[in-house]
């Protein structure tokens, strides 16, 4: 399935939720479930406004 269309804002918030995994992962903190969630929330709300549901 091909990536949706982001928005600037999008984009942010993902750069957001990496740079705060970056920040846990040099403090030896290295399974985080709620940024893989995080993002991939982010980009179900963008397909979803992409196809109009």
């Amino acid at each position: 399935m091909a990536e949706p269309k982001l928005t600037a804002w999008e984009k942010f918030q993902i750069v957001r939720l990496e740079v705060r995994g970056a920040r846990r992962s040099i403090a030896n903190i290295q399974d985080q479930p709620d940024i893989d969630r995080g993002i991939a929330r982010i980009k179900e709300r963008a397909r979803k406004r992409t196809n109009g549901k």
